[in-house]
């Protein structure tokens, strides 16, 4: 596999300013946070946010409250280079274990104020489950978005259609017709994930895609993921032309190109 220094080529041929946007489940918010790392640590200006609710237990977040642009402004321009994660917050939500997003405008508005800075937003949550059923409001995604990253983890293949493994599977259900408990297959996931209510819904007309499948971790888990990335790259979506394939537990990553 590459090394994860193929997220920094990803990342730095983006035009500015630079929004990605992360959505899904299977390890979002893991990448969140392992890629503005990743960034900060190579001396690229990341900060990190969310237009949804975030847990509030995290200790590598470095939540930021921010309630208005002016703000916001303020706290980046205040920022010293090199310091430690900064995810950018409404505040705490009525649930002490969540922070509330920042309205998906803001994000537009500092991008531009912050050209040089790249921002990682996560766009929805999955209750830590690797697929889900998005409502038609979701995934949150800021207009600005050069690319969205929706994540899948390769578990969810094998595993029944039901809430211990599916975020809101009653509506994986609605959206694809499949009965409760049924076996997730390759086939559904790519259902749900080019459904005109699905994962793509929202994304920016002008921003690219790049599905990453995570979770990677032995040799039946790369053939599958493998098998799923080609039947997203056979589906010719005009804003999907790479899947990344890896394991964010092992920091190992591949990516696949459409021909």
């Amino acid at each position: 596999m590459n090394t994860p220094l193929i997220w920094k080529e990803i990342l730095q041929e983006l035009p500015s300013p630079t929004v990605v946007t992360l959505i899904g489940g299977g390890g979002k918010t893991a990448l969140l946070y392992y890629l503005v790392n990743h960034l900060n640590s190579l001396g690229i200006r990341a900060v990190a946010a969310t237009t949804t609710k975030l847990s509030a237990l995290r200790r590598d977040s470095g939540f930021a409250e921010i309630h208005s642009i002016t703000e916001g402004c303020e706290l980046l321009r205040n920022r010293i280079e090199g310091q430690a994660t900064v995810t950018l917050v409404y505040g705490k939500d009525h649930n002490p274990d969540k922070m509330m997003g920042i309205p998906r405008e803001w994000v537009d508005q500092l991008a531009q104020q912050f050209p040089q800075t790249i921002f990682l937003v996560e766009g929805d949550g999955s209750a830590g489950r690797s697929l889900k059923g998005h409502l038609p409001h979701e995934p949150v995604i800021p207009a600005s978005t050069r690319l969205v990253i929706p994540v899948i983890g390769i578990d969810i293949l094998g595993t029944p259609l039901h809430s211990h493994f599916v975020h809101r599977p009653e509506r994986v259900i609605q959206m694809i017709g499949a009965p409760a408990e049924t076996v997730i297959t390759t086939e559904m996931v790519l259902q749900l994930l080019f459904h005109s209510e699905g994962y793509l819904s929202q994304c920016p007309p002008n921003s690219q895609v790049l599905p990453f499948i995570n979770k990677v971790e032995d040799s039946l888990g790369v053939r599958q993921a493998q098998q799923l990335a080609e039947g997203i790259l056979s589906r010719q979506h005009a804003q999907i032309q790479n899947v990344v394939i890896g394991s964010l537990a092992r920091q190992e990553f591949f990516g696949t190109r459409r021909l």
